[in-house]
């Protein structure tokens, strides 16, 4: 250990340095970011089936019968086979038909829909001020005659 004064007699280094106990420590510290996340519900969806009512309009193709009569004069003479001819007291009797529409309704499966979160990361920037501590050592100059410890000069 060099010291900047000379010793007296009868001290060495080991002497000196216990009589350098006016050691001050300073601890310097400082601020560090600690950023974590934390998993906290924002919205709540709820996924229901609606009934929802419209109007259809479907044009349907129909038939139905009708009676048409044709008359057909005969040429004289034109012999007409009896058993194909009615009697002549009895009416002729035909059945018409006609299409009727039905309407019924059948639920159909015509899609699937499926509620599914998926996570989509992102960076976001935090800026935060932090602060840490420096040493500021305010030393008054001494002047080159200025003794220590008795009468030795300082070199």
């Amino acid at each position: 250990m060099t010291l900047p004064y000379a010793l007296p007699p009868g001290r060495d280094d080991a002497t000196e340095a216990a009589d350098v106990a006016d050691v001050a420590d300073v601890i310097l510290s400082e601020e560090h970011l600690l950023v974590t996340t934390e998993r906290r519900a924002i919205e709540r969806v709820v996924l229901q089936k609606v009934i929802v009512t419209k109007r259809q309009t479907i044009t349907v193709d129909v038939s139905h019968e009708e009676i048409r009569l044709t008359r057909e004069p005969l040429a004289r003479g034109t012999v007409v086979q009896t058993d194909t001819r009615p009697a002549l007291h009895e009416p002729a009797v035909m059945i018409l038909h006609e299409e009727h529409i039905t309407v019924s309704r059948a639920i159909v499966p015509v899609e699937r829909v499926t509620l599914t979160t998926t996570s989509v990361p992102e960076r976001l920037i935090v800026k935060e001020t932090i602060r840490h501590e420096e040493i500021d050592v305010d030393v008054e100059p001494r002047g080159l005659s200025t003794t220590h410890q008795g009468n030795r000069e300082a070199t």
